[in-house]
């Protein structure tokens, strides 16, 4: 439950705008759980950050990421989405 939990405190940080600490917490998840399930999502959210922030390119290539590590996940259909809308 550790690896869900760590997502959770990310999403958290996000939902306070606080985008930096919520990047952290997804990306601690992502070292420490490697093989969560959680971790699509989490880098989703990471790009979400970064969106938000003002760093499209570095969001673009998160998302990029996403569909190429996970293609066959639910947050890589979300990436692709959102990959479209920022053509």
């Amino acid at each position: 439950l550790a690896a869900s939990a760590q997502y959770w405190i990310g999403n958290s940080h996000f939902n306070l705008k606080d985008y930096k600490s919520a990047i952290a917490s997804q990306q601690e998840l992502i070292s420490q759980y490697p093989k969560s399930p959680k971790v699509p999502d989490a880098m989703l959210n990471i790009a979400t950050c970064q969106q938000n922030m003002g760093d499209a390119g570095t969001a673009k290539k998160t998302l990029e990421d996403v569909l190429a590590r996970f293609p066959l996940s639910d947050a890589a259909d979300k990436a692709k989405r959102r990959l479209e809308m920022m053509k």
